[in-house]
Formats: C-alpha cells, structure tokens, sequence
C-alpha cells in the first residue's frame, strides 16, 4: 500500500478532484440539465426537440457555422500569402512585420468590435465620411461585420502554423524536384503544398474552432443575427433558477462541435502531417526592388488594418465624448479620471482574478507537467487529455456550467469571486503546462536521478534542481495566461456579480449603452496592460509572442 501512496502520486490524486470538481462535474451537470423537464423535473427530451423543431434554434446554429466558415476562409486567403512571403523573400523591417502580425492574436476580440463600430457604425468616422461622398457600404452590423473582426484577428494562427510548415522544409527536396524539370509551379503544387497543406487546415481549425465559440463579437455587432454562443447564453440568464434546461442543450450542442474540433485536430492533422527537420532550411530569396515593394506593402496592409482599430480606441480613450458623441480633435483625459478615480473598481477587479488564477496555474501546471512528461503511463496519459479539455469548451458554456452547478447545495460559489478565478483558471492554465512541459521536455533526467540518488528525496529534487532551470519556461506561462486572463469575456459575463465587474465587463456594457469614451479609456488600459508584460517576456526572457503561445 506505501508504494502507492507516494508524494507524486497523492499529487496526482489531488490534480484529477480539482479537475473533476472544476469541468466533468458541471459539464455532467448542465449535460444531465438538458435531459430535465423544466415543468415536470423528470427525464425529457423536449428540449433536443425544440431546437430541432423551431427554425429560430436551427438559424443560430446555420448562423454559427457559416460565419465561423466564412471567417475561416478569408484568415487562410489573409494568413497563407502573409507566411510564405514573410518566410520565402527578404522583406525590409520582416521582424517587425512578423511581430505586429502575431498581436492580434492577445488583443481582445471584443474591443476589435468597438474600433470597428466606432470606424463603420451607423455614426462611425468612415462611415459618415464616406456617406458625405455619396459612398454607401454595406451595415457593419450582422454577419458581415462579424466576419469582419474574426478574419482579421484570426488570421495569425494560420500565418504561424504555416510559417513553421515552410521553415521546416528540406530545400534539398524542392532543388531535386527542379532539377527533374519541374517548373515552380509543380514544385509548389507537389513539394511545398504537401507539407504546409496540413498547417493551413491545422490553422483554419483553430479560426473556426475560435470562431464559433466567440461570444463577444457577435453580441456587439451582430444585432439580429444570433449565433448559437449568444443564445445559449440569452438563455441562461433569462431563464436562471427557473429553466436552464434549454441553456444546458445550447451548451451541449456548442460543446459537441468544438470538442469535436478539437478532436479532428489533434488526431487527423497531427497523423497526416507531412512537417520534417529542415537539415538545408528553404533560402530567402532577394528580389527586384519592385517585387519586394509589393510584398512588403501586402504585409503592411495586412497588419495596418487589423492592428489600426486598436489605434482608433486609444485615440477614441483621450478623445471629448458625450456618450456615443465623439469630438474628435478635442484632446480630453477625463475617460481615463473617471475610470480612475470614479469607477477604478473594474480595474482592481481584473488584475486581482487574474494574478489569483495565475498564481493557481502555475502551481497546478508545473505538477501537471511533471507528470506527464516524467510519470509516463496510462493515468498520465489521461491527464493530459483532459487536461485539454478546456480548450475545447467555449467560454460561454463554461460560465453556465459552473454557476448552474455551484448556485446552491453545500459548495456556493455563484456571486463570489472565487468562481470567476476558477473559470479563469480552467480556461487558460493549458497555457501554463504547454510551456513548462515544452521546457521539461529539454531537461536531461539524469539531472534528477543524480540528486535522487545522493539522497535527496524526488520531490525536493525537483523543486531545487528542476524548477530554477524551468524558471523562463514557468514565467513565460504565467504571462501568456495573465494577459489573456485580463482579456477574458466569455466566462466572465455569465459569472460575475455587481461588485466583481471587470474590466472587459466594464467595457462591454459601456459599449452596449454607447458610451464610447469611458469604454476606449477601459479598453486602452486593458491593451496597455496586455502589451508591457509581453515586451517584458521579449527582452528580459528573450522570448516571443508566437514561440509562447
């Protein structure tokens, strides 16, 4: 019996109840919600049979998939040419352009939807600049403006992963195939295609995955047109505490197509990958001058108006406003006074839960790590798969799940701060593991064993010889997970409670009421405050955004 209860395994023992008591149970719970009747309290499917039956439930899902396709299509046309002409031709300021195109990916997708309201909106800067011209385009609002802000903010995931498709082919196979006598074109279409083609569809995943579980977007520009996260989660808050039977299928069906997802991912993309060690990396060619010029303004075109909204807040944040007023060219500091001095509990909010979960998740994600790099087997392998899970849950669904589940019995956290740091846990501590597991993974074990066997018992081991070698790897988690800690909605806006209204909150129900200028102030301190930690990760750990994520 003592073997068993070794301090790895009680360790193990404690990760597997924190990860039941936080996911499986108010997955099962809501799963279990969906089943009940909401006038009988008996086992019904009449809530399945609603939504299969009412055309408004079935246009949601419609909705959802085809802007999620939609989006996804044109962040592949956006992110494949902007890899391979980054990766594949001398660019001038390259890095840079590299740098700016990965940051849409950690600015909140929801203030995205704020420049772009503020830009096309029916009283927005571009849009009555272009009406005066006698220019009419089409509504930002609904599916078009939606797709808008996911394209462009999404995109980056396809550029990275098929960036590092490119970098990883061995040049020798596409000089061999040219010395064949393939022209350029036959050598993209039979060498180059097959390796990146699984990136792309490994990207474009991730975008549709991203897309349809988004809830900040099309809750701010999409008016009529309702996609299935905001429904479930109009339903949950109208119907709390009386019938969240209809919440919890809204839930389950989201739930089904992203874990689904994610299980495509994971296993078909990952078996059909055709990625190789590059031993003779793929040149950088030099072009004429007129052909780089046209490459480097594609790529600045691209960053320029996916990062230029963000601009616009900052601008909007110092700019006099009169509610959805705003007098631009009138210098003002009074939206950040008032955020400030007047209402600076929202500020306080945020950096409190998020150091809170931090500071859990790298704990819990340096024993994670251990375990399944270290403690191989069939429970560790386990672990790692459910550990994953929460990438997997829309943060909406999340949110529903665990104030349904903790609202009333002997565990109460519903209204409490406490229950936002655990959602904000959950959803983002796979951040803190793939890191410190990507980092463990370097450490030669023999490390270890020579410490163990000189006497010192494996746990004091690992804290005093592992730990200050993983140290970068652990403080690059931690920043990747407290920045998007901060720009956390999804969960939030199901769970929180009046005195515990965040800074994404804030903004959002500003945005909502159309106060842009206290909105811009919140969101520019919101985007100040995810952009100082990740140039700290650059030039202190020599790490960036794209190598952390």
């Amino acid at each position: 019996m003592r073997r068993y209860l070794t301090t790895w395994n009680i360790i193990l023992l404690l990760i597997f109840i924190i990860l039941f008591f936080s996911i499986l149970y108010p997955i099962f719970f809501i799963f279990k919600a969906s089943f009940i009747s909401s006038e009988t309290g008996l086992f019904s499917l009449d809530s399945y049979k609603s939504f299969f039956h009412y055309p408004y439930y079935l246009r949601c899902l419609k909705n959802s998939i085809f802007v999620s396709t939609v989006a996804t299509l044109f962040a592949v046309a956006i992110g494949v040419p902007f890899a391979v002409l980054l990766s594949r031709f001398h660019v001038p300021g390259k890095n840079i352009l590299k740098t700016l195109g990965t940051l849409p990916l950690i600015l909140p997708t929801f203030i995205g939807a704020e420049a772009w309201l503020m830009l096309l909106g029916r009283n927005g800067i571009l849009f009555n600049f272009l009406h005066k011209l006698g220019i009419d385009i089409p509504s930002i609002y609904g599916w078009r403006g939606i797709v808008l802000v996911f394209s462009l903010q999404f995109f980056p995931f396809v550029f990275l992963m098929v960036s590092a498709a490119i970098n990883s082919i061995d040049s020798s196979l596409e000089e061999a195939a040219t010395n064949l006598g393939a022209g350029r074109l036959r050598v993209l279409c039979t060498v180059t295609l097959p390796v990146i083609t699984p990136a792309i569809f490994s990207g474009a995943l991730v975008v549709f995955y991203l897309s349809i579980e988004n809830f900040g977007v099309p809750i701010l520009i999409g008016e009529d047109f309702r996609v299935l996260s905001v429904q479930a989660y109009n339903e949950f808050i109208s119907e709390m505490g009386g019938n969240p039977s209809m919440a919890g299928t809204l839930s389950m069906i989201l739930l089904a197509i992203t874990f689904g997802l994610t299980i495509l991912q994971k296993y078909w993309v990952e078996r059909k990958s055709y990625a190789m060690s590059a031993l003779r990396p793929p040149e950088v060619k030099r072009l004429k001058p007129l052909p780089t010029f046209l490459i480097w303004f594609f790529c600045s075109a691209v960053v320029f108006i996916a990062l230029a909204p963000f601009a616009v807040v900052i601008i909007a944040s110092v700019t006099k406003t009169q509610g959805p007023v705003m007098y631009f060219g009138q210098f003002s500091l009074e939206n950040f006074v008032r955020a400030f001095s007047v209402a600076p509990r929202p500020i306080l909010n945020s950096f409190f839960l998020a150091t809170v979960a931090t500071l859990i998740g790298i704990v819990f994600g340096i024993a994670v790590s251990y375990l399944v790099v270290r403690k191989r087997g069939t429970v560790t392998y386990l672990l790692d798969l459910l550990i994953m899970l929460p990438l997997a849950i829309a943060g909406t669904v999340l949110g529903i799940a665990l104030a349904a589940t903790y609202n009333e019995g002997r565990i109460v956290l519903t209204g409490t701060w406490m229950i936002l740091a655990l959602a904000y846990f959950i959803r983002k501590v796979p951040f803190s593991i793939k890191t410190t597991s990507s980092l463990l993974h370097q450490i030669d074990t023999s490390i270890e064993e020579a410490s163990i066997n000189l006497g010192v018992p494996p746990l004091m081991s690992f804290i005093k010889i592992i730990m200050p070698i993983m140290l970068p790897g652990i403080l690059a988690g931690a920043i990747i997970m407290w920045v998007t800690t901060l720009a956390e909605l999804s969960s939030t806006i199901v769970l929180y409670y009046g005195p515990w209204a965040t800074m994404t909150v804030e903004i959002f129900q500003r945005i909502g009421s159309g106060d842009f200028g206290p909105a811009s102030a919140y969101a520019t301190i919101l985007i100040v405050s995810v952009l100082v930690p990740l140039f700290l990760l650059n030039k202190v750990l020599g790490k960036d955004l794209a190598s952390s994520l």
